[in-house]
């Protein structure tokens, strides 16, 4: 025996059924679908080896990542786990802007990790209000 619901409740109940249909068949996300937060995976999130000038590793690919969506970092950097002199002087920037333990010294440790996940308000990258809109352009 079906529970007895009210009227406006089953109308309701059976739009949600129309609009989850209408989704599920035409694949356009409805109102309520939140957008997708960028996030970096080359490495957990939990490992946080050091990370040197020189480098070639994913942990070297996950600085770059977080650099490129977190920081406030002007330029664009390429994730190819490679630790140049662009990735060096992006580090340099973080650790400046954060007043990261041991100065900017371009080796990615603690502290350092700590403020590419966590970084300072005034050092973060600042998501556009509206949707499709992106703070600089990226080569």
């Amino acid at each position: 025996m079906r529970p007895r619901t009210h009227r406006s409740e089953r109308r309701r109940i059976a739009a949600i059924a129309v609009l989850t249909a209408g989704t599920l068949l035409t694949g356009v996300p409805t109102a309520s679908a939140a957008p997708s937060e960028p996030h970096c995976e080359y490495i957990d999130d939990s490992a946080r080896p050091t990370v040197r000038p020189g480098d070639v590793s994913p942990a070297v690919r996950q600085v770059q990542c977080l650099v490129n969506q977190y920081s406030g970092y002007p330029r664009w950097l390429e994730e190819d786990g490679t630790y140049g002199l662009r990735t060096q002087d992006a580090v340099r920037w973080v650790q400046n802007c954060n007043g990261t333990t041991g100065g900017p010294d371009g080796i990615v440790g603690p502290s350092t990790w700590s403020r590419l996940y966590t970084p300072k308000p005034e050092c973060a990258f600042q998501r556009p209000a509206t949707e499709g809109t992106e703070q600089a352009e990226h080569p």
